[in-house]
């Protein structure tokens, strides 16, 4: 019984690492869209002379947003994994919740492209370049 559990929790986690990396592969090959209806804030820090810190701040829907789901992508190398809500973990109802804030660390470099997928009913897909 105990390496049947074992196993059921290996298969889980599992098959949320692929919904992950499924999100992951097509917001790469996204483009933006045309119109956010949602308020979105990047902040970017340094965090010292190598390593940046930067934030997304998601906030005032202008849709129904009972079930949101968001990531946040970046082009710089990194072993880290994006920030996330939502995909592997529970949807957030930003109708009745104030803002959603995503945030990693990164090797600071000369360009780096930021892509931020918002999924409700809908996915927004917006960019920002630091």
């Amino acid at each position: 019984m105990k390496k049947l559990l074992v196993l059921l929790c290996f298969l889980l986690v599992g098959c949320s690492n692929s919904v992950y990396d499924d999100y992951v592969k097509e917001l790469k090959n996204s483009e933006a869209s045309s119109e956010i209806p949602f308020d979105i804030e990047f902040n970017i820090d340094n965090v010292n002379e190598n390593r940046i810190i930067y934030q997304v701040i998601i906030d005032n829907p202008k849709v129904d947003a009972s079930n949101v789901k968001a990531l946040v992508i970046h082009d710089a190398k990194t072993e880290d994994i994006f920030p996330s809500v939502g995909i592997v973990d529970e949807t957030i109802n930003l109708n009745e919740q104030k803002g959603i804030i995503l945030m990693g660390y990164i090797n600071k470099t000369e360009d780096i492209n930021f892509k931020v997928l918002i999924e409700t009913d809908q996915k927004y897909i917006y960019t920002y370049n630091y």
